[in-house]
């Protein structure tokens, strides 16, 4: 735990805090930044909305594939020891990349190659880097951690697109894994000057392969035996299959019907991420225990409306508008995501249950894929509404029978 007291002003008053915050800052930069600058590379030298939606599904494929496992492998095992191990690896993917771009010996697929390595990192975000935040500070002050992360999470949504277009345009893609073997680098410094003391589960018999194993088998148990937690990662597994893949487009709009430069369409996408840190600013201030789950599921509803907009009504201003109702209400979504599951879970299922969150957010690996089909066959915009309106069906279901979402 940290040092904090009921009257302390500032959650930033705890210097360990204060770091794992910060590699959630520098981290996140490098993943929008990427997110965007991959995104007009990939379109650049292909001139295929497949490949441009293809780097952001190898980006989320990790989750799915490995999220829970590394949230059963943190309850056994130091978080901090494996989120060093993470930063690690991924200083010496960007620095490796940086080094092949110099040189022009790399091309799409070594990019694609990155992107997934830099998901496996990514994968280990919720049941790492935010179970370490939910142990530094005290359960009252939680929703304020959670939601302050998160806000800084939504900046990074801004600040990564606006610099990432800016440094595409300057330099290219080499330029932005010079920037992530930087930040990645000061960030695992960051990490290794936390103090923490890990809340691990009970030592169990047996081969310490299994553990991880019988570990994920019992979230999973657990989970499906607690109907308002499956509701929640169902919420979870909506957006990510409807809602969010939509960003992957907005390069090809910016490009192909808007014929923006790089640095414009960095702006624009920067929109998003903008209100998404406006909203969770004052959620952090307003929300309450009894609307987290109201919040929740009505933002990404509201959130599938402004896709929707988005790809039915053309133009600058439109879009603009669209992003910024969706930064609005992906703020909804987002800052009660690890904060429901946080305060439904048992302490030392905490690891796992984040890990089958992150699975959850993994599929978003079908999503992508389904929007880089839909836009192939009928256009960009197009395809952000046809999306959306696929998603609604799904979340009306849900909010039927949802009992705990109206109590």
């Amino acid at each position: 735990m940290g040092v904090f007291t009921r009257s302390d002003p500032s959650l930033f008053n705890d210097k360990q805090f204060l770091r794992v915050w910060a590699v959630g800052c520098f981290t996140g930069i490098v993943r929008w930044l990427e997110l965007l600058a991959f995104g007009l590379f990939a379109y650049d030298v292909t001139g295929s909305p497949v490949l441009v939606a293809l780097l952001a599904l190898l980006r989320f494929a990790p989750l799915a594939l490995f999220g829970v496992f590394v949230g059963a492998v943190a309850d056994l095992i130091d978080a901090r020891k494996l989120l060093i191990a993470g930063l690690a690896g991924v200083v010496l993917v960007n620095a490796g990349m940086f080094a092949l771009m110099v040189f022009d010996l790399a091309g799409y697929w070594h990019v694609a190659a990155a992107t997934f390595l830099s998901g496996v990192f990514w994968s280990g975000d919720l049941p790492l880097r935010r179970r370490m935040i939910g142990e530094l500070v005290p359960f009252e002050r939680l929703a304020e951690a959670m939601a302050l992360d998160n806000a800084t999470s939504n900046g990074t949504r801004m600040l990564g697109p606006l610099v990432g277009g800016l440094i595409y345009q300057a330099v290219g893609v080499t330029g932005v894994f010079a920037l992530g073997a930087m930040l990645h680098g000061l960030s695992l410094l960051l990490i290794l000057s936390v103090v923490y003391t890990a809340v691990l589960d009970r030592p169990e018999a047996g081969s310490i392969l299994m553990r991880p194993i019988r570990g994920a088998a019992r979230a999973v148990s657990f989970s499906w035996a607690n109907s308002d937690v499956m509701r929640i990662f169902a919420v979870t597994i909506v957006f990510n299959l409807w809602g969010f893949p939509f960003v992957a487009m907005i390069p090809v709009i910016g490009k192909e019907q808007l014929a923006l430069p790089d640095a414009a369409i960095g702006y624009l996408t920067a929109l998003e991420g903008a209100f998404a840190l406006i909203g969770a600013v004052i959620l952090s201030r307003i929300a309450r225990p009894a609307a987290f789950r109201k919040l929740y599921y009505y933002g990404v509803l509201g959130h599938l409306g402004a896709v929707f907009f988005i790809g039915m009504v053309p133009g600058i201003v439109p879009v603009a508008i669209g992003l910024v109702a969706a930064g609005s209400f992906a703020a909804c979504f987002s800052t009660m995501q690890a904060t429901l599951i946080y305060s439904v879970a048992p302490p030392e299922m905490r690891g796992r249950l984040l890990g089958l969150m992150t699975i959850c957010i993994g599929t978003g690996v079908i999503g992508f894929a389904n929007m880089g089909l839909t836009a192939e066959l009928f256009g960009a915009s197009a395809a952000l509404w046809i999306v959306a309106l696929e998603g609604v069906i799904p979340m009306l279901l849900i909010g039927w029978t949802w009992r705990e979402l109206n109590t």
